[in-house]
């Protein structure tokens, strides 16, 4: 971890006091690296944030076969990576296991071929499959994890169903536990709770359609917003969403049971009468930075439970 990177997370840390502990190691872009990803087609001037806002979480995960290691690698932006270092760290804990996890520029940002290898991957320069509009991963603000257990799964106009990657279509059946087959690992359906716990509550296995099992983000409107801030301001609006979100879990765990659980985008909506909170900071970043440096106020049904 760079020195630069240290005293800006103790900074961070002071004043957010809500900053995980990781044992993982978080690095900076390196020039050379910023170079591999741009020649690979990963990263773009017109990408909407650049390497100096990203960072490379170095983590050790365990394989299908039990096995360790200690070379898992993803990349993600700066606000965000030490929360990601400790959901790998949560799962080596939980032993669930991980084919592998190298940056996507070794797939020249192809989405295709690192979900073939089963790759988990973040960080990636690209529209959303099939669309115009930029993939949260264009953010660093989006996870995909063991991309044939957790297939991605599009339907056609007459219900056929088509699977990313196609082994990915052995998995259609979400049971880990089935009578006369083997128990099933590596679902996304086990770490919902660790991803959220730690900020990434919008998981693609909510979605209608598309269904994206393998996919956790934030909200675009989270990515845009943080995007547009200092390094600094993101840091600990990541950290008050986390702490928002934990408190309101604790406090009513029948509706974090139920995945109504507000977040504090809607909060700060709410208090600066905004209908998009990044929208809000485009015309008027002081508004939105002063009312997220207030202390959080204590959670309340109406504030911590969707609608």
């Amino acid at each position: 971890m760079s020195k630069y990177w240290f005293k800006r997370l103790i900074s961070v840390l002071v004043s957010t006091a809500f900053i995980p502990v990781s044992a993982a190691n978080i690095a900076e872009i390196s020039v050379s690296e910023c170079k591999a990803m741009a020649t690979a087609g990963v990263m773009s001037a017109a990408a909407p944030v650049q390497c100096d806002r990203l960072r490379q979480v170095q983590f050790d995960y365990i394989d299908f076969q039990g096995q360790p290691h200690n070379n898992g690698s993803i990349i993600v932006m700066d606000a965000v990576a030490p929360y990601i270092a400790t959901i790998f760290e949560r799962l080596y804990t939980l032993k669930f296991p991980i084919n592998k996890a190298k940056p996507i520029r070794y797939y020249q940002g192809d989405d295709d071929l690192s979900m073939a290898d089963n790759n988990t991957s973040a960080f990636n320069y690209r529209p959303i499959a099939g669309k115009r509009s930029l993939s949260i991963h264009a953010y660093g603000l989006a996870i995909d994890i063991n991309p044939k257990q957790n297939p991605f799964v599009e339907f056609g106009e007459q219900g056929s169903a088509n699977f990313k990657p196609e082994d990915g279509a052995k998995y259609a059946n979400r049971m880990q536990f089935r009578y006369g087959k083997d128990q099933r690992q590596g679902f996304a359906e086990d770490v919902i709770s660790t991803f959220a716990d730690n900020g990434f509550l919008y998981w693609g296995g909510f979605w209608n359609t598309p269904i994206d099992y393998q996919h956790f983000q934030v909200s675009r409107n989270m990515a845009n917003l943080m995007a547009a801030m200092s390094a600094d301001n993101a840091a600990q609006f990541f950290a008050h969403y986390v702490q928002w979100y934990r408190t309101c879990k604790t406090s009513y765990p029948a509706a974090y049971s139920e995945h109504k659980v507000s977040d504090y985008t809607h909060y700060l909506e709410n208090k600066l009468n905004s209908e998009s909170l990044h929208k809000t900071f485009k015309l008027s970043p002081a508004s939105v930075i002063t009312a997220m440096q207030k202390a959080l106020p204590l959670q309340t049904a109406t504030m911590c439970i969707k609608k």
